[in-house]
């Protein structure tokens, strides 16, 4: 008599047994892949936003305009650049250049303020700089998970500082006291994820 063909119970079961371990395998290493594929991900996105970031720190610091401006009732004149450490707005300043400026428009000119909110680097935008009482900025956070946003001033005697201007202007400042604008600025950020950025730009003029 012929032995039938086929497996015995045995061989299907180490069968059954390699065939899970392969799965096993496989599945891990697919689940290593997607984990890695999301880590990536995430790394490509928060190097966007700090790219966009200094992008946009590096346009507005670079086009520095002389201009003061007046508070919401007229009776006293900031400075073109203010910087001030410790404050709930350490930096604003009038920039030149605004984005969408037409023929049409009254002008180019706007006023910016940087920020530093629970970890938020925040920019504040007025497009009239001599602005209303009531007036609300524009608002929008750059980056999110920032532990330092710092910022320094060339003066004209080549000595760094972190206040500006220097000397504080009073009622009845001189012009040039408000419209005195720093040689170079140098801005450090350091993030979360992708440790410190420091970047130095020229102010023309």
């Amino acid at each position: 008599m012929r032995r039938p063909k086929g497996f015995t119970l045995l061989e299907l079961l180490v069968a059954l047994f390699v065939a899970a371990v392969m799965f096993a395998i496989g599945y891990a290493g697919l689940a290593q892949v997607a984990a890695n594929r999301v880590q990536i991900l995430q790394a490509q996105r928060d190097l966007g936003e700090l790219q966009r970031v200094v992008r946009v720190l590096s346009n507005d610091l670079s086009q520095l305009d002389p201009r003061p401006i007046r508070d919401e009732l007229g009776r006293s004149v900031s400075p073109a650049l203010s910087a001030s450490p410790g404050t709930p707005s350490p930096l604003a300043f009038t920039r030149s250049g605004r984005a969408g400026a037409s023929a049409h428009t009254r002008s180019s000119l706007q006023r910016i303020e940087y920020s530093l909110e629970n970890g938020a680097v925040v920019r504040m935008t007025w497009s009239a700089l001599d602005r209303a009482q009531g007036t609300q900025a524009a608002r929008r956070v750059l980056i999110r998970g920032v532990r330092k946003l710092q910022f320094r001033f060339l003066d004209g005697r080549g000595e760094w500082t972190d206040i500006w201007p220097q000397y504080q202007p009073t009622e009845g400042a001189a012009a040039g006291t408000l419209r005195s604008r720093p040689r170079a600025i140098e801005f450090t950020l350091e993030s979360e994820t992708q440790g410190v950025i420091r970047r130095l730009i020229e102010v023309p003029g």
